[in-house]
């Protein structure tokens, strides 16, 4: 493979070196962050799913509020489905509501203005258009149904008839890349009397999105449990798919701890990106030794998407799986998306 034609097309060859990009891991725009729409076509056919480091999102489809004062809670992401593609992500996580015979988008009890077939079309066009790629896909039920709506497998079946081959059919709990290229893998997180995709539950999985009580302790859990799942899986056989959340959330004591998904991605002091990383506190101490210092021994917040960016770097990690979290940045999907130059055919790094 030639090298140059690979850094023309991927953002990821161009910067994921550089330690001080992992400033942008954080991302809170609906712009395109970074470009790597077909990276996965430099890899090998016979690479198996567990064996990927695949950068992904929490709550993919939840960009909006009911009002622009409940936003800060519901909203995970900025961007589009089709931009997060664009960018490289290749998990999404779906939540959907049963409204009669088909799913809305939802997150809560907040519909997300989209339906799933909206969905499905933008992974489609993507699809048609990078043919190399599959996209990972947790289905999950969300919210109450609407009364009189059909089962959720029944709706599910509906779609995946309508959209004849976009969905990989289940064969094996850990394909290989040249039986999904082109296909949604569906994550399945939804009871049913059929498999229609890889059981969800058979993932081995960090989601510790509870980020209550005393601020900094609970941020520095949060990152403590990120933190031994990558390394988990960096030091796994590479057989069994992890799958790492970053994502988390204070709930309502967020209005007076200001913990709402954007804080805990990026430990910022407001939801701009270059607001600044926000102070715990001006003395030195040996608490939190992950979290940032200042050169007079100021303590400041660590974000899940930073440090994690950072650390992917400064451990030399070779694996993490998916990672999946809330407004990713350049350099968080750059750096993940890299880890995967070990399994790449030819020399893309020299």
């Amino acid at each position: 493979m030639d090298k140059k034609e690979l850094e023309s097309s991927h953002d990821y060859e161009k910067s994921a070196d550089i330690l001080n990009a992992t400033e942008d891991g954080f991302w809170y725009n609906h712009a395109l962050p970074t470009y790597n729409p077909n990276w996965l076509k430099y890899l090998p056919g016979t690479t198996k799913i567990s064996e990927l480091s695949i950068p992904g999102t929490h709550g993919s489809i939840a960009r909006h509020g009911k009002t622009v004062f409940d936003e800060d809670f519901v909203r995970n992401q900025r961007m589009t489905i089709s931009t997060q593609l664009e960018a490289g992500i290749r998990y999404l996580d779906i939540r959907a509501r049963r409204t009669g015979s088909s799913f809305a988008m939802h997150h809560a009890a907040v519909h997300q203005k989209l339906m799933f077939g909206d969905v499905l079309n933008q992974i489609q066009d993507f699809l048609r258009t990078n043919p190399s790629e599959t996209v990972l896909m947790r289905l999950k039920e969300e919210h109450d149904p609407e009364p009189g709506s059909q089962s959720f497998e029944d709706i599910f079946k509906r779609y995946k008839n309508d959209y004849g081959n976009l969905f990989w059919t289940y064969t094996s709990s850990n394909p290989t890349l040249d039986a999904v290229r082109g296909k949604i893998v569906l994550l399945q997180d939804f009871s049913s009397s059929l498999d229609y995709g890889i059981r969800y539950s058979s993932l081995t999985i960090q989601d510790q999105y509870d980020v209550k009580g005393s601020t900094p302790d609970a941020m520095y859990g949060k990152w403590t449990a990120v933190k031994r799942h990558l390394t988990a899986a960096d030091n796994s056989n590479r057989s069994q798919i992890y799958l790492n959340y970053l994502s988390g959330t204070g709930g309502g004591e967020a209005i007076i701890k200001g913990t709402y998904p954007w804080f805990v991605a990026s430990g910022y002091r407001s939801r701009s990106d270059d607001s600044g990383t926000s102070m715990i506190q001006e003395g030195r101490t040996d608490k939190w030794p992950d979290f940032p210092r200042g050169d007079y021994g100021q303590v400041f917040y660590g974000g899940m998407n930073i440090l994690t960016a950072e650390f992917i770097l400064k451990l030399n990690l070779s694996h993490v799986g998916i990672v999946a979290t809330d407004f990713p940045g350049r350099a968080l999907i750059n750096n993940v998306i890299k880890l995967n130059n070990r399994l790449s055919i030819g020399d893309v790094t020299s």
